[in-house]
């Protein structure tokens, strides 16, 4: 008896669906085999093939994929009102699609949240930080800030993306990576104004291997997120690590700019840390005044196109998210950065 080819297309997506929650179930409980097989095996060869195409084309390719997918949803939908679209039809469709978004989330980059972590990678030991070993880093990113002072006048958007590349191909050898990898066009989000409000300043598009700043981003902003953003790419997916990279790439640079850009993005966090701390103030008085005016801007600025409410749902999104793709913190993961730069200043000082 034949089976019809029309059966064997609707079942596909759920017969792969069922193999990519196998693995997903495989590589959570195996970092070291995820490591080996897809983190630094199969992604690689992915992310290349993808980024050649992406890189090509000046617009997100991603943005375009998701418009495409609400459009289908609602034009499905509409079909469905005026009867010319079974419901049931309408909602196994829906699955069908959702199932293959799934999966190719997973394929395409999503594993990696199944990864050993960077402490592991990088062979970096963690340290139980206490307040005098908070204290004594602070004092050191503040001096390192304090140097690195220089006027915005300084930095060049164009010169950007050459001088992160080169920069994680300096650092390849350390990173463990194919610094081929970063070789990419950076992109501003389509719907920046959007992602303003909700101070979302990048984001990374798994589909298509893209990198997207904000283009509302300050000019402090662009050189660290843009590294934030490229770290994604080579497969780092938690925020923390991905925001430990951007310092490290930023600071490691050989523009000044892009310089002070990864030591006052290190700064902003080191204060947000030190809240409870008894001698806080006697340390924000060791901060030149012109970081301080830089910092203040910068807030200024965002705080100008904040919108709670929009704010608020979408980091209760990115929080399930996170959570949801074996990032226990959510979004408090984010915060983690700073035990890393700890953990890299103590032993790579």
């Amino acid at each position: 008896m034949k089976i019809k080819s029309s059966y064997i297309k609707s079942a596909l997506p759920f017969l792969l669906l069922s193999l990519t929650v196998l693995l997903q179930y495989i590589f959570k409980n195996n970092p070291s085999f995820t490591e080996k097989i897809y983190s630094t095996g199969i992604y690689p060869v992915l992310a290349k093939v993808l980024s050649s195409i992406s890189q090509s084309i000046p617009f997100s390719l991603d943005d375009v994929f998701y418009v495409s997918l609400v459009a289908t949803f609602l034009i499905g939908l509409g079909r469905c009102i005026f009867k010319r679209l079974k419901l049931l039809r309408y909602l196994l469709k829906i699955f069908q699609v959702l199932a293959i978004v799934y999966i190719s989330f997973y394929w395409l980059w999503g594993f990696n949240y199944y990864r050993e972590s960077a402490h592991e990678r990088l062979d970096l030991s963690k340290s139980e930080t206490n307040d005098s070993t908070f204290v004594q880093m602070f004092n050191e990113i503040i001096e390192h800030t304090n140097k690195s002072y220089t006027h915005t006048s300084n930095f060049r958007e164009s010169k950007n993306d050459s001088v992160l590349e080169a920069t994680y191909q300096n650092m390849s050898h350390f990173l463990k990576i194919e610094s081929a990898m970063c070789k990419s066009r950076i992109k501003h989000i389509t719907f920046s104004d959007f992602f303003a409000k909700a101070t979302i300043l990048g984001y990374y598009g798994p589909f298509f291997n893209e990198t997207h700043i904000n283009k509302h981003l300050t000019s402090w902003d662009i050189p660290v997120v843009s590294a934030h953003e490229k770290s994604h790419q080579l497969g780092v997916t938690s925020e923390a690590e991905a925001g430990f990279y951007g310092w490290l790439i930023t600071v490691n640079s050989e523009d000044a700019f892009t310089q002070y850009s990864g030591w006052l993005y290190a700064l902003d966090y080191f204060i947000y840390q030190s809240r409870g701390l008894d001698n806080r103030k006697d340390l924000f008085k060791k901060i030149r005044s012109e970081v301080i005016d830089d910092m203040k801007k910068r807030n200024k600025h965002w705080r100008s196109w904040r919108n709670e409410k929009i704010d608020k749902a979408t980091s209760k999104v990115n929080d399930v998210y996170l959570k949801s793709n074996n990032i226990k913190k959510g979004i408090d993961d984010y915060n983690g950065v700073v035990q890393l730069i700890i953990d890299y200043l103590q032993q790579h000082n």
